[in-house]
């Protein structure tokens, strides 16, 4: 296996513990998928979560570029929500992570309509 890749699911794995461990604590939301890099590129996927976050109101906070991991770090104005968002390469791949908290309570569906917006972003600028 590549190295890109068992980032990318030891990520997954982080992010489903969250759920599980927390989940009373916070509202958490996620969407992961991948696609050829032919089709979705790095760049291409930094830019579609940034237009993504945007699009519901966030406003970014980190936006780092490590050439084969792009994290994208988003909230609103206010204090309760954030979005953490990644793009990785994963040979020939790109993989996302979005992942979308509402720290203000449980079971909310801000976060769902939060991700989907996002991932559809990114599911866009790949073509699907």
């Amino acid at each position: 296996m590549r190295a890109g890749f068992i980032t990318a699911i030891a990520i997954v794995a982080s992010v489903a513990g969250a759920a599980t461990a927390s989940g009373q604590d916070f509202s958490l939301g996620y969407d992961v998928d991948r696609f050829p890099a032919k089709t979705l590129s790095l760049p291409a996927c930094r830019a579609a979560v940034s237009r993504g976050a945007a699009a519901v109101g966030y406003t970014t906070r980190v936006d780092q570029d490590q050439k084969t991991l792009v994290l994208h770090v988003s909230a609103p104005p206010g204090d309760g929500r954030s979005l953490v968002s990644y793009c990785i390469s994963a040979g020939d791949q790109t993989v996302f992570v979005i992942q979308a908290f509402d720290y203000t309570r449980p079971n909310s569906p801000e976060v769902d309509k939060i991700k989907a917006r996002v991932a559809a972003e990114v599911r866009k600028a790949a073509g699907r």
